[in-house]
């Protein structure tokens, strides 16, 4: 069946907020007052929830044409895997994913934190066989020669890849600042199960690198810019899974598995409405492809074919920041919310995703 995306959740690495405890507010810059840096006050915890939701049900193939999900099963003429029948498929993913991120400011321009990120997807799945072998007969193939689970709608929940890292801000002035980033994301989240057809993992198991430049300029009259670019190196590790054809693979093997070094970018633009911001984004995702490798000489081409993805999005979001109310006495807390919507508009071998996020963010 079509292979999913790993799940992504923005690109922040230590996202937090960034405020100079002692400032007035009004000399607080917008990346600060909006929680759109990922700095730590000096001597201080930060912290940020946030969640999100998607759902799909199509995705983009090879030549950046938009189709629907499970092209090339659904209608499958069985006979090319020398049964008789026609498959029906209609497969729809549903994502639920949090991240929790937490930091301490070690100084004013160096924090060190870390990101725990939890999933849970349900794959909806509905099947059937036109004529020949019908239903039943497919299941029996796919559950004894082939030796799969039933295929069905499952769901799948746990802790995802965590990250480990610190930002050093090595540029602020009045009006503007940047960051370098760098951290470890730990491959702990359970396998693809290779005999489970519908199953989509909360992350992907690969040890990562990750770096990161930002920059925040107030470019006057409300409004700013955001630019970053984040660079993720996969690497090498050892999966077990089935190296060909899910329909007609049955034998499982240890496979060298490198995951495609990517890359993302945001350029954003915001204006600021007194403790309102509204903004507009533009994202890309681009990623290499995929590389596996047989230790006794197994063609591995059907895993790494249509592996090279490229992804452009667009998000739209209003933040509220109450750090002026806080600083004035009324609330506990410097909470902001930032509620965002992303969406997917141009893509190669991609899911034709839309993503909602609330994000919550404070310090203490």
């Amino acid at each position: 069946m079509p292979t999913t995306t790993r799940i992504r959740a923005g690109t922040g690495l230590l996202c937090l907020i960034a405020m100079p405890v002692q400032a007035a507010a009004n000399d607080i810059p917008t990346a600060s007052l909006h929680a759109l840096d990922g700095m730590a006050p000096a001597g201080h915890w930060a912290a940020r929830l946030t969640v999100l939701r998607n759902g799909y049900d199509r995705r983009y193939d090879d030549d950046g044409r938009r189709v629907d999900y499970d092209q090339g099963y659904d209608g499958l003429d069985l006979a090319a895997l020398g049964l008789a029948g026609t498959l029906n498929l209609d497969t729809k993913v549903v994502t639920e994913y949090g991240e929790l991120m937490f930091g301490y400011g070690v100084t004013e321009d160096l924090t060190v934190g870390a990101i725990v990120p939890f999933a849970r997807t349900r794959t909806k799945l509905r099947m059937s066989v036109d004529g020949g072998i019908g239903s039943d007969g497919l299941q029996a193939v796919l559950t004894g020669v082939l030796g799969y689970k039933p295929l069905r709608g499952t769901e799948s929940s746990g802790l995802g890849d965590p990250t480990v890292g610190a930002l050093w801000r090595f540029h602020k002035s009045d009006h503007d600042s940047a960051i370098l980033g760098f951290g470890v994301r730990f491959g702990v989240s359970p396998a693809d199960d290779p005999d489970d057809l519908a199953d989509v993992p909360p992350g992907d198991g690969s040890t990562d690198l990750r770096y990161r430049l930002e920059y925040f300029r107030d470019l006057g009259a409300g409004f700013d810019l955001r630019l970053l670019a984040e660079y993720q190196v996969q690497l090498a590790d050892e999966v077990t899974m089935r190296p060909g054809n899910p329909l007609t693979t049955a034998t499982k093997e240890r496979l060298e598995r490198n995951l495609g070094n990517y890359w993302e970018w945001d350029m954003e633009l915001g204006k600021s409405l007194g403790d309102w911001r509204i903004s507009a984004t533009w994202h890309r995702y681009q990623e290499r492809p995929d590389r596996y490798t047989s230790k006794i000489g197994t063609d591995t081409g059907f895993l790494s074919a249509n592996t090279d993805t490229l992804a452009d999005q667009y998000r739209v979001g209003v933040t509220w920041s109450g750090v002026n109310a806080w600083r004035a006495g009324r609330m506990p807390l410097p909470l902001i919310v930032k509620l965002e919507m992303q969406d997917a508009f141009r893509g190669r071998n991609f899911v034709d995703v839309r993503d909602v996020y609330l994000r919550v963010t404070s310090f203490f």
